[in-house]
């Protein structure tokens, strides 16, 4: 994944966010390290704020950096009710994440970045909207806005809020993952596991080289990225022909569906999972 992180040219720099994880909030840092924090936040969120059809104008005036904050204080991950920012903080120090690709990819990265779960949900708060996956007269499924104008049309049923990823139906995603994590095991030969565990890899940039790694692959560093390349190239091909393949959480919910996978051994390397 060279050059994932291009897109990003604001960069805060490691000081400016290893100050953020101290005080987690923006205004509490010092004047240099706070302006840079803010470029990058606010670039951020109101890049993925366009992307989800809704023009910052709409927002009232709400600052997209004073909910970033709030939400690493407030929410919790997905299997801790401990704060995001002490759950990140973890994996930073677990999986010795450099802090530049920790903020430009796993917080801002264009494909599975968390921005997107934070700013469906800042839209939420702000506007009273949510997300749901509706279906087409193609027979097609689309994310769009439940507005209060399509709110007699929805779905009335619970919804778990302390993740935006809950407002959408997902499921379709899931089972085309795992179809797709199947077939490329088949096509290369390769256990589903391994499959599972060399995207993952290769999403999160970590190099074949760990000796970690190749144990258990049990193989050596040639033949590793030899596969790599291979499951890789067939992960392209078999995604072009699955439907939905191209939503941005997909790539999330394909990650999901990898670290389901793992065999304890695997999961393991990285902290026990997400």
């Amino acid at each position: 994944m060279k050059g994932a992180f291009s897109w990003n040219d604001r960069y805060a720099g490691d000081e400016a966010w290893r100050e953020w994880f101290e005080v987690c909030s923006v205004a509490l840092c010092g004047d240099g390290h706070a302006a840079a924090l803010r470029a990058q936040i606010e670039a951020a969120m109101y890049a993925r704020l366009a992307k989800c059809g809704v023009p910052k104008d709409d927002m009232g005036g709400e600052d997209p950096v004073a909910f970033f904050d709030s939400f690493f204080k407030l929410k919790g991950s997905r299997e801790s009710p401990k704060p995001l920012k002490s759950y990140f903080a973890y994996r930073i120090a677990a999986e010795g994440l450099r802090m530049r690709d920790f903020a430009c990819g796993t917080l801002f990265g264009a494909v599975s970045g968390r921005v997107r779960d934070i700013v469906i949900d800042w839209i939420s708060v702000a506007k009273g909207w949510k997300r749901r996956s509706v279906c087409g007269e193609d027979g097609r499924r689309r994310q769009e806005w439940e507005t209060s104008a399509t709110a007699p049309d929805a779905s009335t049923g619970p919804v778990d809020t302390s993740d935006p990823a809950a407002l959408l139906d997902v499921e379709p995603m899931r089972r085309e993952a795992a179809a797709a994590l199947e077939a490329v095991g088949t096509k290369t030969r390769t256990e589903k596991p391994v499959v599972a565990f060399l995207l993952y890899l290769t999403a999160h940039d970590v190099p074949l080289v760990e000796p970690a790694v190749l144990e258990v692959l049990n193989m050596g560093k040639s033949r590793a990225y030899q596969l790599r390349d291979k499951v890789v190239k067939e992960a392209e091909r078999e995604l072009r022909r699955r439907e939905g393949a191209d939503d941005p959480l997909f790539a999330r919910v394909m990650l999901e569906t990898c670290e389901e996978v793992f065999d304890g051994r695997m999961a393991g390397l990285f902290g026990g999972g997400r």
